[in-house]
């Protein structure tokens, strides 16, 4: 473990994992914080940047994801609710929603990912969450540059 004047408290364990706070949907849990790299090697300063960056705009980037989410949520549900047989899983897994208030019920943070730099400038994030829906595979959001570049399942920032 050791102690890092952005990150706090950190441990490498194949990646190096911390804590940190997101306020979204209106909570604000503890989560977890990987950030992409080696044991043996510094974090880059970019990945410095892009954490610096997202605390910095986290309003702006909150606002937007949960804007994301939600219309990816309206394009997506009713396949979801087509998977399911039982009527009253239905409405738990996938129900019909009109508001992001009601979404924060069905979506829950649970890792910012500070991911590799690949020497180009860009500062990447993804924000990964559990989501009724998509159980297994979780959702994912993937930004760039404080813009949320995608929403999808989690692979998409894994």
């Amino acid at each position: 473990m050791k102690k890092d004047e952005l990150f706090g408290e950190i441990v490498y364990e194949d990646l190096w994992i911390g804590t940190t706070e997101i306020t979204m949907f209106g909570k604000n849990p503890k989560i977890l914080l990987n950030i992409y790299g080696e044991e043996n090697e510094e974090i880059t300063p970019n990945q410095r940047d892009a954490f610096s960056q997202f605390k910095a705009n986290i309003t702006n980037i909150v606002k937007e994801s949960e804007d994301e989410i939600f219309k990816y949520y309206l394009e997506n549900f009713e396949d979801y609710r087509a998977m399911q047989s039982d009527s009253e899983e239905v409405e738990k897994i996938a129900p019909k929603i009109s508001s992001i208030e009601e979404l924060g019920k069905l979506v829950t943070p649970t890792c910012l990912l500070i991911r590799y730099d690949f020497d180009d400038g860009i500062r990447r994030v993804g924000i990964l969450c559990d989501c009724t829906w998509e159980r297994e595979h979780g959702l994912g959001i993937s930004i760039e540059d404080e813009k949320v570049l995608e929403v999808g399942l989690q692979d998409i920032v894994l």
